[in-house]
């Protein structure tokens, strides 16, 4: 199964705008998103998840020409760092063969169930009151 995602690069990081199963219609979408001003980098990433495996292959089809630019900079090695292995972020190498990311899940906060169970109450109340204020009426 592939899907193809957009990335656009905003605040120093790169964030999944959107997601499409038709290639064309992607990069369609990209290349008008990357002549706006709107974003200073658009990218395009296709992900082949692979069932048999439950292994998922990711590589970049698409750059938008600003996006290398407003990338934020390597940092120059010092003496200290050359001895230091370099580090891998995540589990994909240059190819961009690898393990499946895992994406960090949202905590679920208090607020919306705090904010539902209030509706419920209000609900349950002005529905008592009203049945009491019938029940006066006859």
């Amino acid at each position: 199964m592939k899907a193809f995602e957009i990335h656009t690069f905003r605040g120093g990081k790169w964030k999944i705008d959107s997601v499409f199963d038709d290639k064309e219609l992607a990069l369609f979408e990209a290349r008008r998103m990357d002549q706006s001003s709107r974003y200073p980098g658009v990218r395009v990433s296709e992900e082949n998840f692979n069932e048999s495996t439950l292994e998922t292959v990711t590589r970049t089809i698409f750059k938008g020409g600003r996006a290398e630019k407003q990338a934020a900079p390597r940092q120059q090695e010092t003496k200290s760092d050359a001895k230091k292995p370099a580090r891998r972020k995540g589990a994909q190498g240059r190819n961009g063969k690898g393990k499946h990311r895992t994406q960090k899940k949202k905590k679920s906060g208090i607020v919306m169930p705090l904010v539902i169970l209030s509706l419920i109450v209000v609900i349950g109340l002005a529905a008592l009151f009203g049945l009491q204020h019938m029940a006066n009426f006859r």
